[in-house]
């Protein structure tokens, strides 16, 4: 009974979102009006003042990966359950850090997943090279806490600390993808795009 009533409050939390978002987007103005609502959403600080300048750039990166995800059937991008409990790390039933990756539980210099596409997320914070809505509402409960939770999100990232451990629908069967010489082969093209 308790683990239903968690699930019916992430996915309250989630349409809460999700309604609040459309709204602030159909409206244009509703972010602004509601900025301390949407910068405790996006960056987990009530402060708006504090990030005006990359919550600025959230209505259009929105609206770019919007149309990268419809338009080049990204799907997994919108890969996270309704009901699924928010995360601050991948589920290491899914994913386990490659043998080969240099940076230990760091991502170290890289932020290849908030470049995807050529579009840089307005969340990373490219001096620090940090998210700066790290463990937010968003990062938690969206596909950000929980990356990667997909082999797709591997591949199109161009990630090399991950691999995924288990096959969609094959829980407990490793897949080769635990062995980084089968692991994610390195696009140039698809590197250069993210650098």
């Amino acid at each position: 009974m308790r683990e239903k009533l968690h699930a019916f409050r992430w996915v309250l939390a989630r349409l809460a979102f999700i309604i609040y978002i459309v709204f602030s987007v159909v409206t244009i103005i509703g972010g602004f009006l509601t900025a301390p609502l949407m910068t405790w959403y996006f960056f987990g600080d009530w402060r708006f003042w504090r990030h005006w300048r990359a919550g600025m750039g959230l209505l259009p990166h929105g609206l770019r990966l919007s149309a990268t995800m419809l338009g080049q059937r990204r799907a997994f991008m919108f890969s996270v359950p309704l009901a699924s409990p928010p995360r601050s790390t991948p589920d290491p039933s899914t994913a386990i850090f490659r043998t080969d990756w240099p940076h230990g539980t760091s991502c170290g210099d890289c932020t290849n997943c908030c470049r995807a596409g050529g579009n840089v997320c307005p969340l990373l914070d490219k001096e620090q090279l940090a998210c700066r809505g790290y463990n937010s509402f968003y990062w938690r409960y969206f596909n950000c806490g929980r990356y990667p939770s997909v082999a797709e999100e591997i591949h199109y990232y161009d990630c090399h600390k991950w691999a995924i451990t288990t096959s969609r629908g094959l829980a407990g069967r490793r897949s080769p993808a635990v062995n980084p010489a089968l692991d994610v082969p390195i696009a140039a093209a698809r590197q250069k795009e993210c650098l």
